[in-house]
C-alpha cells in the first residue's frame, strides 16, 4: 500500500492541466452513469455517452499512472 501512495505522490506532482482537466470529466461521466435519473426513453443513450466519455478520459490517465507504478517498482528493485 506504501508503494501504491508514493506512486501517487510522483503522479500529482507530473500532472499537467491537460491531465486535471481529462480527471475532472472522467469524474462528471462517471457521476452521470452513477447518477442516472433521466427519463427512461432517454436512460440507455445518456448511459452509452457517458460511459464512453469515462472510458475515454480514464484510459489515458491510467497508462500514465501505470507507467509511474511501473517507474517507481524498477527504483525501488535497484
Amino acid at each position: 500500500m506504501l508503494h501504491l501512495w508514493k506512486s501517487v505522490k510522483i503522479y500529482k506532482d507530473r500532472m499537467s492541466v491537460l491531465d486535471m482537466g481529462l480527471l475532472k470529466i472522467c469524474c462528471l461521466a462517471l457521476g452521470v452513469v452513477l447518477g442516472l435519473t433521466v427519463s427512461r426513453k432517454k436512460k440507455l443513450q445518456t448511459g452509452v455517452l457517458a460511459s464512453g466519455v469515462f472510458a475515454a478520459t480514464c484510459l489515458p490517465l491510467m497508462n500514465k499512472f501505470l507507467d509511474v507504478i511501473e517507474e517507481t517498482s524498477e527504483a525501488e528493485k535497484a
